[in-house]
């Protein structure tokens, strides 16, 4: 009688560790980029667009390259352990050096080393990113230990974002303060946390930040190395790219999942900047270190809400099944983003702690959802194959959410500027703001109301998943009784 499979806790730990790494990388620069460059050191809101997303498009592009790569690789460390290393190691050199321009330097020239040096960041990122996102489907073997896997990996993920909503705010810390001489510990703490006077970004401040995130990413993302590969694995040929592309876009349950996800990641990443604008200039009336620190208190609000919804939708995604929650998280989504008109006013600025609590709990069950269900058409394929394609399957997914990610923030930019946001400007027009507001709420709950009705067409049932798994082990075991017997 065959054992049962299972997770080992090493793995679970260095997998959930690497999902800290992997959200960062994916969402810090986005969210500190805009408010650094553009308002911080007033270069034109539509480059720093720009140059955000042209390399999140090339990001796109290499990502089924480096799946079938991962897919296909035999090596003594495994298919995916030694480009998770070279990533994470690509990651630390090129964060690190993103953030060297200060105000002195030529606006041109800011734009110009940002945009070089983002591409080869966000080309560490995908070595590293894909070969990982893989090796999570290929170490919990069902829908069950894949929930378990995710669940854990959403908790790891959702305390460390705890983090992310003050990296901006810290950028506005005194970090000089730590180096005063004579002064003891808790004397230069107490002054590390006073904001720059005028609430205007200081020079420097960003700079450790970002030295600081890139040292946090890469020691998190080494904690992948503790994951044991499944040896032994049905894995195609490194010359067999063009036909394994062709079976991913060919598969029927991929397409409406990867659609729907899409269109809420354009709706989502196309006003990510204007919460950042709105506090500033309708909350807050201008004031920089004020907005940023309600950003970060608020941020932090939601990332414990996030962190508190974990057990609960892995409880859903679990008893009720992957494919049933997600169209429900669907709903959660469009609320939550719809009410945000109303919820961000100077009278009561706590107030957007409401759809910000209602999208912490959506996005955590539906990212929860769309990860378990990926692993499901990863069986789905080799139901069909014989072939086991984490790598590709998953870089493409992601190559597809990316180039969505990436027009939507170079539209961004442009987006702004098109509402009569001028860059480096303490006060903006009245019309402006309001068109910023309204772009706000409800350009992405129209996204996510297109994201539903595209997924409604997916085909699979959860169980009608279990079904493959059960028949794709059956075959498994009738070769090998064959092969002991001949």
């Amino acid at each position: 009688m065959s054992q049962a499979p299972r997770l080992r806790w090493p793995s679970i730990f260095g997998y959930s560790m690497g999902g800290v790494a992997n959200f960062y990388m994916g969402n810090v620069l986005a969210a500190i980029a805009l408010p650094v460059f553009s308002i911080g050191l007033g270069v034109d809101a539509w480059k720093i667009g720009l140059a955000l997303g042209v390399p999140r498009i090339w990001d796109a592009i290499t990502d089924p390259i480096m799946g079938h790569l991962s897919d296909s690789w035999r090596g003594r460390w495994g298919r995916r352990r030694p480009f998770v290393l070279a990533g994470a190691l690509g990651v630390l050199a090129t964060y690190s050096l993103l953030w060297l321009p200060t105000a002195a330097w030529d606006k041109d020239t800011i734009f110009w080393w940002f945009l070089v040096v983002s591409m080869l960041y966000y080309t560490a990122f995908t070595v590293f990113s894909i070969p990982f996102t893989a090796l999570g489907y290929e170490i919990a073997p069902t829908s069950a230990l894949r929930a378990k896997l995710m669940t854990v990996r959403s908790l790891f993920s959702g305390i460390s974002s705890l983090l992310l909503p003050w990296a901006y705010a810290m950028c506005f810390w005194n970090w000089p303060a730590l180096l005063k001489d004579g002064a003891p510990w808790g004397e230069r703490i107490g002054e590390l946390v006073v904001k720059a006077e005028g609430g205007v970004l200081p020079a420097g401040g960003y700079q450790i930040v970002g030295v600081g995130l890139a040292l946090f990413m890469t020691v998190c993302a080494l904690c992948v190395l503790l994951c044991r590969e499944t040896p032994g694995v049905a894995a195609p040929s490194l010359k067999d790219f063009g036909r394994s592309a062709r079976a991913v876009f060919e598969n029927r349950a991929f397409r409406p999942l990867c659609g729907a996800l899409f269109m809420i990641l354009v709706g989502i990443f196309l006003v990510m900047p204007m919460a950042t604008y709105v506090n500033i200039y309708h909350v807050f009336g201008g004031d920089q270190a004020a907005a940023a620190l309600m950003l970060a208190k608020v941020g932090s609000v939601q990332t414990a809400i996030n962190i508190a919804s974990v057990p609960v939708v892995g409880w859903l995604v679990a008893r009720k099944g992957a494919a049933r929650m997600l169209g429900w998280f669907f709903a959660f989504n469009i609320a939550g983003f719809a009410i945000k008109y109303w919820t961000y006013t100077p009278e009561q600025p706590w107030l957007q702690i409401i759809p910000l609590a209602i999208w912490a709990f959506a996005w955590t069950g539906a990212m929860l959802a769309f990860n378990v269900l990926l692993g499901d058409i990863c069986d789905y394929d080799e139901y069909h194959s014989g072939l086991r394609r984490e790598g590709i399957y998953g870089a493409v997914s992601q190559m597809i959410n990316k180039l969505g990610v990436g027009v939507a923030t170079i539209i961004s930019g442009g987006l702004l500027s098109l509402s009569g946001i001028v860059a480096g400007s303490s006060e903006q027009a009245p019309e402006a703001v309001w068109l910023i507001r309204v772009e706000f709420a409800f350009i992405p709950a129209l996204a996510l109301v297109v994201g539903l009705l595209v997924y409604r067409r997916y085909p699979l049932t959860d169980g009608r998943a279990n079904e493959m798994r059960a028949e794709i082990a059956a075959r498994k075991t009738a070769a090998a009784s064959s092969l002991s017997s001949s």
